[in-house]
């Protein structure tokens, strides 16, 4: 049996916890979703093992999420993947080691309200298997957590915020229309931004004993180009002196395309695959045009201390999303 789905994910997965016996493996990015946690608890409840691995960031640790605390004391297994290493991007759980439920889908409030999200359920013999494999290895991996406690938005470094705010504010958003927050908690996140960014102002202005910043490679970003996939289109080139914003404009590659990810990419190869990934930035709910009928543009600005941020916008809705990195290994001073 394999069997696509393209809506009321949460209720099928709802159903699979309820019908699991002995065991039940997660691996998604962030879980968030208080109604898939209650289930989670009440399988722990009647003697289900349950072993869960999470990215660990503020997204799965802030204060308004999920009490982890009370799924270890039930006897539930976490670990957290460091996503400073590898990002933990996986969505699959295994359930009874026989079913299967693999896709897009992350169990958070966001991917409930706001995305276009699909799943496979599947009971096929071998993928099991091979997915049964891929979680042991993955925990083996990991140190399992003994204690847990949520992190405070003033307790994360200012990096780690920054890459992260984007998520955060979508899932906040989502969380805020559930009533599960107020818009003040929403307000603390961009107050947060706000601070830092007029903090790291001040650091801009006493740091003028720096000469002549330049960049030490290319920044570009993972585009199709001359109907080549994963190339690299340069938006600020390798010893451009600093500061400097640049804008490059983009299109769909195929027709109908609702979702689009913009990648950005430290380094100097034309294959995208061998630069670094700096961060991404996707925009949703696209017109369903011709391949080439919906238009970006990304603008790139970065300072003299490493500070880059990136808007994406769709010229045709208006609609445009941001981020920001921080690294000053990149400049050359």
């Amino acid at each position: 049996m394999v069997q696509a789905y393209f809506s009321n994910i949460k209720n099928i997965i709802l159903n699979e916890i309820h019908n699991s016996k002995k065991d039940i493996s997660i691996a998604v990015a962030w879980f968030t979703q208080q109604d898939l946690f209650n289930a989670i608890i009440e399988a722990l409840e009647r003697g289900v093992n349950i072993s869960i691995i999470l990215i660990n960031d503020i997204i799965n640790r802030n204060k308004h999420g999920l009490d982890f605390s009370l799924y270890l004391q039930k006897g539930g297994k976490l670990c957290f993947a460091d996503s400073r290493k590898t990002l933990m991007h996986n969505k699959f759980c295994l359930f009874d080691n026989h079913i299967l439920i693999t896709g897009s889908y992350n169990w958070t409030y966001a991917a409930e309200q706001r995305n276009a999200e699909n799943i496979i359920v599947t009971d096929e013999i071998n993928v099991c298997h091979d997915y049964t494999n891929y979680f042991v290895n993955l925990w083996n991996g990991l140190t399992e957590v003994i204690e847990y406690s949520h992190i405070n938005l003033s307790d994360i470094a200012a990096k780690d915020f920054l890459q992260e705010y984007e998520e955060l504010v979508t899932e906040y958003q989502s969380m805020e229309n559930s009533n599960i927050i107020t818009s003040e908690s929403l307000k603390a996140v961009h107050d947060l931004k706000n601070n830092i960014a007029i903090t790291k102002l001040a650091t801009v202005i006493s740091q003028n004993k720096r000469q002549n910043p330049t960049l030490k490679q290319n920044i570009g970003m993972r585009c199709r180009i001359n109907n080549i996939d994963d190339r690299t289109l340069n938006i600020l080139k390798r010893g451009q002196t600093l500061p400097f914003t640049n804008t490059v404009n983009t299109c769909t590659t195929v027709d109908n395309q609702q979702c689009v990810l913009c990648e950005i990419l430290l380094g100097n190869y034309d294959e995208a695959d061998k630069n670094k990934s700096l961060l991404k930035v996707q925009l949703e709910n696209l017109p369903k045009l011709q391949a080439g009928k919906v238009k970006f543009k990304t603008k790139v600005t970065i300072d003299t201390n490493g500070y880059i941020h990136v808007e994406y916008v769709c010229i045709n809705t208006g609609i445009a999303k941001e981020k920001v990195f921080i690294n000053p290994d990149i400049i050359n001073y």
